[in-house]
């Protein structure tokens, strides 16, 4: 019998050269965390244990940080969440079907297989709660989550916000920068990312968009800038990972965050939390640069201090003022790219990074509501590049995942 380890996740195939994920999680407590909250004393104002890791988290296929909380998508689809629960934001609903989460200021957004997301915590505004899901939402593919607003892209490569936006209320008089006010037209995007107070979108011709606050510029898109395979996004600053691996930083620098460690290479996940940012390699290591080692009580807590003997590494995530990431049980990067071959009948390649082994499988469906996916043939792992042919696709888009035993 073979024992499952890996994660099965949904992406759109939409034209450009993607990151999927493809997890191999290590069967106990995978989860490694650094930063603010290693103890849980809420009256110093920042450390409600948001680094502490339950000591029953097994088989976590997905971390997520936010303010002062953390929440773990677990293999089996179910989600469990630790630290800050002042507004009801590790409350999360039973079930397991969950497929991706993301954690705001004082909410966690969640989104299942079929595509509907619910969120809890922080209802903030009445009107532009981060929890108040827009009605009738639904075909939704990736999710993200700010200060105060969040992202939901959907399947026909629209994005929608909601949150504080444009219209100043009693409670957002201060925080109203248009980050929910998602640009006329855009379209084709396939990721997204939310700031504090700003927004993000990575389209298909590996163009982004920004919107919402720009004083450091942190929404404005640097020029020459091309061929974008991930984004992320901070309190004032934003990264974006091109396909060629160069990394580029841009915003506000005030704590070194914009400062791209020398010799960075190889990165094939990024993560951004209030002032600091990290950048995992595909040898499992992770970089991180910004706040965390120096003198300021406010933003150092040791959030950009990874641990020496941190390696295997498979996803990261950055809270506010600490960092996650999640151990895998073998070197293989966390993300891996798609390539796009044609449409029609030619189909489409995903091309994956493999190991001895290992098995590996490709399925695709047409539409998120299908309830069925259409698997093809399994495949061993060779150390090498695998092509994982779909040469039945006849609709201009379709739906992958990718899974490893």
């Amino acid at each position: 019998m073979r024992t499952r380890l890996g994660k099965k996740w949904i992406f759109s195939a939409a034209g450009l050269g993607l990151l999927v994920t493809v997890f191999s999680a290590s069967a106990g407590n995978p989860v490694v965390a650094w930063g603010a909250g290693k103890v849980n004393n809420p009256a110093d104002g920042h450390d409600f244990g948001q680094s502490i890791i339950p000591a029953n988290l097994t088989n976590a296929v997905l971390v997520a940080a936010g303010l002062r909380h953390g929440v773990a998508l677990k293999a089996d689809g179910t989600l469990q969440g630790w630290g800050d629960d002042t507004a009801g934001q590790v409350d999360l609903p039973p079930g397991s079907n969950y497929v991706a989460i993301a954690c705001g200021y004082l909410d966690s957004v969640l989104l299942q297989a079929n595509g509907i997301v619910s969120a809890v915590g922080d209802l903030g505004d009445a009107v532009a709660s981060p929890t108040t899901v827009p009605i009738n939402l639904s075909n939704v593919v990736a999710i993200a989550a700010g200060q105060y607003h969040c992202l939901a892209l959907k399947a026909d490569g629209t994005v929608t916000a909601w949150g504080t936006s444009t219209t100043p209320g009693t409670y957002v008089a201060n925080v109203d920068y248009g980050q929910s006010a998602v640009p006329a037209g855009l379209s084709n995007v396939v990721a997204i990312a939310a700031g504090n107070y700003h927004s993000l979108a990575l389209k298909a011709d590996g163009t982004m968009a920004g919107w919402g606050r720009t004083d450091y510029g942190q929404a404005y898109i640097p020029p020459g800038v091309s061929n974008v395979v991930a984004i992320a996004a901070g309190f004032a600053d934003s990264l974006a990972l091109e396909a060629n691996g160069k990394l580029v930083a841009w915003g506000d620098n005030t704590y070194g965050q914009t400062n791209i460690p020398s010799g960075l290479s190889n990165v094939v996940a990024i993560a951004s939390g209030a002032w600091h940012n990290l950048a995992l390699q595909s040898n499992g290591i992770v970089m991180a640069w910004g706040a965390g080692g120096g003198s300021s009580t406010y933003v150092d807590f040791g959030q950009n201090q990874v641990p020496g003997n941190l390696s295997n590494v498979v996803q990261i995530a950055a809270g506010s003022l600490n960092s996650l990431a999640l151990v895998g049980s073998g070197p293989l990067p966390a993300k891996v790219p798609l390539t796009v071959a044609g449409f029609g009948t030619n189909g489409f390649t995903v091309t994956l990074p493999t190991r001895n082994g290992r098995v590996y499988r490709l399925e695709a469906k047409d539409l998120l509501t299908n309830q069925t996916w259409n698997a093809f043939p399994l495949r061993a792992g060779l150390n090498g590049t695998l092509w994982l042919n779909d040469p039945s696709s006849t609709t201009p888009q379709r739906f992958y995942r990718a899974s490893q035993w």
